[in-house]
């Protein structure tokens, strides 16, 4: 999802703070969510709310923060 979609191609991983929520079994179909929470333009920072679900269950909950890339790729 980062480095396809948000922000995208020549995105830098920097940190992922994660806590598990519940247990998650074999055969769990898991959703993962991310949403844009903070957008520092001055220094390319982007901060993303994460979380996964089992059905309507979360299973973790965390934190993105990555660097942009400075151009759009194609």
């Amino acid at each position: 999802m980062i480095g396809e979609q948000l922000p995208g191609h020549g995105t830098v991983y920097l940190g992922q703070t994660l806590k598990f929520m519940a247990p998650v079994r074999p055969g769990d179909l898991v959703r993962a969510e991310v949403k844009v929470e903070a957008i520092d333009y001055s220094r390319r920072r982007v901060t993303l709310a994460t979380r996964c679900l089992v059905g309507d269950t979360v299973v973790l909950n965390g934190e993105a923060l990555v660097l942009a890339p400075s151009r759009k790729f194609d």
